[in-house]
C-alpha cells in the first residue's frame, strides 16, 4: 500500500490541494513562508483530534456489538466524518510543518504516507458505513480495527520524530543520570560532556531530527553549529548560543532543553560551563584542566555510587505501610532513610517491653533494615539472638541496655556493620575480640563499659582501621539547662485544656508566656498546672541561679469547636500517604515528625485542595493548616494558602490569600501550623488551597525534582 502512495506522489497531490484550497479562499497572495509556518505549527494540536475521535468511535462500535445494542447510524457516521475531516486538516498542516526541514526525510516520508493512508482509509470507511450491503456489514469492524492499528503506528513514528527514537515504547529513557567509576584521567568530552548531551540534547539534534539545523552527535557537528551560527562563544565576552539558551528562564521559548523535556541539573550546567570555558576541548582529560571548588563538587556528584545501600536499592522493594503502622502500634517507629527509599531505620529507643514477637515482626522485612536504635531499652542477651537476622544492618545502637559479651557474640555475624554503640553497657574486653572479627566495622562507642582506658588504647594500636570512640566522663556533665517539658493530653480541645510542665531539677524555676512572646524571668512563673480556654502559643524556659536561661520550649494548642459534616479532597493524595482521607484534616489528631505514621496526607508535585462542609453556618475569621518539613525526604513547607467561602457549596468567593517565603537551606525535620486571618464571614462551606513549591529548591541535593507537601490538621476559628 505504501509503495502505491509513493509511486503516485501523494505528497505532491496533497500539497497542491492545500495550495488550491487557500487560493479558493482568496488568500493565495498571503501564501508566504511565515503563513506556511504558522499553519504548520497547528499540526501538533490538530493531530490529536482525529486520534481521540476515531478511537472513541471504534470503542462505541465494539461496545454496541458486545452489548448487542444497535448504534444509531447517525452517531457512527458523525464520529467517522469528524475524524476523517480532522485527519485531512492534520495532513495539510503536517505537510506545511515538514517544510522547515528539521526532520529526517526517511522518517518523515514514512509518517507522512501512513498519515495520508489513514486519512483516505477513514473516508473509505465512512463510504462503506453508508453503503448498505452484506459484505460491507461484515467488513466494517475488521477494517475499523486495521485503521486503528495504522493510526497507532503513524502516531508512534510521529512521536519518534518529535520526542526522539523509542518514544512510544520507552526506549529513549532520558531519566538516566551521568555516572562514572573514577575521575582519574577521565576524558572530559567522551566520558562526561557527551553522555550529558546524548541524554538531554540529542533527541532533538540528531540525524533524524535536526532542530535549528543543529546536530550534536559528534565533535565535527558541534563545531559546525546550526542555522543560528556557532554554539560556542566566539570571544571571551560572550557565553555562546548553547550556554545562553541553557541559562534562559524555563518559560522562555528559546530555553534549552525545552520546558517539556528533562532539564539539565545544576551540576551538568557547571560541567558544560567548565568545558566551554576551556575552549570546548575534545581531547582533554580531567587531569589537564584546572577545576575550582564548584567544578570539583560537580564532578564528584557524577561518581558512581557503589555503596551497599545503592546496590540494595536496585533489588529490594519498599516496605508496606501496613508493616510500619503495625510497628507504630507497638511503640516502634520505622521510616525510610530518604523519601521513597526501600531501606529503613528502626527506632525502639526507651522501649522497656521488647519481646520476641516484636523482633519477629521486624524480621518480616529484615533485609530492608539498615539501622536499629535499641538504646535504653530492655534489650538483653536473650533477645540479642535476633540481631543476626538483620543481614543488611549498617548501624546498631544498644547503649544503656543489659546486654553483655554473650549478646555481643551475635553481632559478629553482621557482615555489613559499620558502626556499633554499646555505651554504658556491661561488655568487657572480650567484646573487643568479638568486634575485631567484623571486617567492615569502622566505629565503636564503648565508653562507660567494663573496658578500661588502657585496654582500649592497646586495642586501637593493634587495630588501626577501627576507631574506638573513648569519651571522658566530663563530656556528659550538664553544661546548660534544658528547656522544661510541656505536658498535655492533646494539642486540640473544644472547651478547655489542662497544661503541666516539668523539669528534672526540683530547684529550677520555670517561666512561661501564653501570647507567643519569648519568656524570661519577668514572665509568669510556673507553680502548678493551669488551664487554657482559647487557641494558645505556649513558650517556656528554665532558670537557675548561676546557669541563666535555657532554650525555649514551645507548644501550639488549638481550640476547635466547629463541627463538620463532610470533608472533600479535590486533589487526591499519593496512594502511600492517604491517612484517613479527608477526615484526617478535622479529626483533631496531630501527625508526628515521622511522615510515615499514617496521620499525614502527602501530595507529590502538586497543590492540595479541600472543601470543608460545616454542620451549620458559622462565623469564621481564621484558619490554621498543619504542615511538615523534611528536606532530606523532599518534603517542604507550603508556600501559600488561599481560602474561599460559600453558603451553597456551589458559588465560592476568595476571602483570603497569603504567601510564605520558601525555606532556607536546612536538613531539619519539623512541623508547624500555617495561619491565616481574614475579615469575619458567615459560611457553610470553606475551600482551602495549599500551595506547594512543586519542585525542590536549587540548594537541595536534587534540585528540580518533584517536591512534596504533607498536610495534617486544619483548624477553623
Amino acid at each position: 500500500m505504501f509503495l502505491i502512495f509513493q509511486q503516485v506522489n501523494i505528497f505532491g497531490v496533497f500539497q497542491l490541494l492545500s495550495v488550491h484550497f487557500l487560493a479558493l479562499c482568496g488568500n493565495f497572495q498571503l501564501l508566504n513562508f511565515n503563513l506556511w509556518q504558522m499553519m504548520g505549527n497547528f499540526h501538533p494540536l490538530l493531530v490529536h483530534l482525529p486520534i481521540g475521535i476515531f478511537l472513541f468511535g471504534f470503542a462505541l462500535e465494539c461496545f454496541s456489538r458486545f452489548k448487542k445494542i444497535p448504534l444509531p447510524q447517525q452517531i457512527s457516521a458523525f464520529t467517522l466524518a469528524t475524524a476523517a475531516g480532522f485527519a485531512l486538516f492534520s495532513v495539510i498542516s503536517g505537510l506545511l510543518l515538514a517544510q522547515d526541514g528539521a526532520y529526517n526525510q526517511d522518517n518523515l516520508s514514512l509518517h507522512r504516507n501512513m498519515g495520508i493512508a489513514f486519512t483516505l482509509g477513514a473516508f473509505g470507511l465512512l463510504f462503506i458505513q453508508q453503503y448498505k450491503a452484506v459484505w460491507t456489514t461484515k467488513a466494517f469492524l475488521p477494517l475499523y480495527a486495521i485503521l486503528v492499528l495504522l493510526l497507532s503506528i503513524t502516531g508512534h513514528y510521529g512521536g519518534n520524530m518529535t520526542h526522539g527514537e523509542g518514544f512510544l515504547f520507552g526506549q529513549n529513557d532520558s531519566s538516566s543520570s551521568l555516572s562514572i567509576a573514577s575521575l582519574e584521567n577521565t576524558m572530559v568530552y567522551n566520558d562526561l560532556v557527551k553522555p550529558v548531551l546524548d541524554l538531554k540534547c540529542v533527541a532533538c539534534h540528531n540525524e533524524k531530527k535536526t532542530e535549528g539545523g543543529l546536530l550534536m552527535t559528534s565533535p565535527e557537528w558541534l563545531l559546525k553549529g546550526g542555522e543560528h551560527g556557532p554554539i560556542f562563544p566566539t570571544n571571551k565576552d560572550t557565553l555562546g548560543t548553547l550556554l545562553t539558551r541553557v541559562h534562559l528562564p524555563l518559560e522562555e521559548k528559546e530555553h534549552m532543553p525545552p520546558k517539556s523535556k528533562k532539564q539539565l541539573s545544576s551540576q551538568e550546567i557547571v560541567l558544560l560551563e567548565w568545558w566551554i570555558q576551556n575552549k570546548a576541548c575534545f581531547d582533554c582529560s580531567t587531569a589537564n584542566l584546572e577545576a575550582n571548588e564548584k567544578v570539583a563538587l560537580a564532578l564528584q556528584s557524577f561518581l558512581e555510587d557503589n555503596s551497599p545501600i545503592k546496590q540494595w536499592e536496585k533489588t529490594i522493594d519498599p516496605v508496606p505501610q501496613d508493616w510500619i503502622l503495625a510497628l507504630a502500634s507497638k511503640g516502634i517507629t520505622a521510616y525510610p532513610i530518604t523519601f521513597g527509599h526501600p531501606m529503613v531505620i528502626v527506632n525502639a529507643r526507651g522501649k522497656q517491653n521488647l519481646t520476641k514477637k516484636d523482633f519477629k515482626l521486624l524480621k518480616k522485612y529484615q533485609e530492608n533494615i539498615v539501622e536499629i536504635n535499641l538504646g535504653a531499652s530492655n534489650m538483653n542477651d536473650t533477645l540479642a539472638v535476633f540481631l543476626k537476622n538483620f543481614e543488611h544492618l549498617l548501624k546498631l545502637q544498644i547503649p544503656q541496655t543489659p546486654i553483655t559479651d554473650k549478646g555481643m557474640e551475635y553481632v559478629k555475624s553482621l557482615d555489613h556493620l559499620l558502626t556499633i554503640n554499646a555505651f554504658a553497657t556491661n561488655v568487657t574486653s572480650k567484646s573487643l575480640d568479638i568486634i575485631s572479627e567484623i571486617n567492615t566495622l569502622e566505629n565503636a562507642y564503648l565508653t562507660d563499659t567494663q573496658i578500661n582506658k588502657n585496654t582500649m588504647e592497646a586495642f586501637v594500636a593493634k587495630n588501626g582501621k577501627l576507631r574506638l570512640h573513648y569519651i571522658s566522663e566530663d563530656t556528659f556533665a550538664q553544661t546548660a539547662l534544658d528547656p522544661p517539658t510541656i505536658l498535655s493530653k492533646t494539642d486540640f480541645f473544644r472547651d478547655s485544656l489542662a497544661i503541666e510542665m516539668a523539669y528534672v531539677f526540683e530547684n529550677a524555676s520555670l517561666f512561661y508566656t501564653l501570647d507567643g512572646s519569648t519568656p524570661d524571668t519577668t514572665s509568669i512563673k510556673y507553680n502548678r498546672p493551669f488551664s487554657i480556654d482559647k487557641t494558645t502559643v505556649l513558650k517556656a524556659v528554665t532558670y537557675m541561679e548561676g546557669w541563666g536561661l535555657s532554650a525555649v520550649a514551645e507548644a501550639d494548642f488549638k481550640k476547635s469547636n466547629i463541627d463538620y459534616s463532610k470533608v472533600e479532597l479535590l486533589e487526591i493524595p499519593n496512594e502511600k500517604y492517604t491517612a484517613n482521607g479527608g477526615k484526617s484534616l478535622v479529626d483533631l489528631k496531630r501527625g508526628s515528625t515521622n511522615f510515615v505514621d499514617g496521620m499525614w496526607l502527602g501530595f507529590e508535585g502538586k497543590n492540595s485542595e479541600a472543601i470543608l462542609t460545616l454542620s451549620k453556618s458559622e462565623k469564621v475569621n481564621s484558619m490554621a493548616v498543619g504542615t511538615l518539613s523534611a528536606p532530606a525526604s523532599w518534603i517542604f513547607y507550603p508556600i501559600g494558602l488561599e481560602i474561599f467561602s460559600s453558603n451553597n457549596g456551589i458559588d465560592y468567593k476568595k476571602i483570603a490569600q497569603q504567601s510564605y517565603s520558601p525555606e532556607e537551606p536546612n536538613n531539619d525535620v519539623k512541623k508547624k501550623f500555617l495561619e491565616i486571618s481574614f475579615p469575619e464571614v458567615a459560611a457553610t462551606h470553606l475551600k482551602v488551597v495549599v500551595k506547594s513549591p512543586l519542585k525542590n529548591p536549587e540548594w537541595h541535593p536534587n534540585p528540580g525534582g518533584k517536591s512534596w507537601i504533607f498536610i495534617d490538621e486544619i483548624i477553623v476559628d
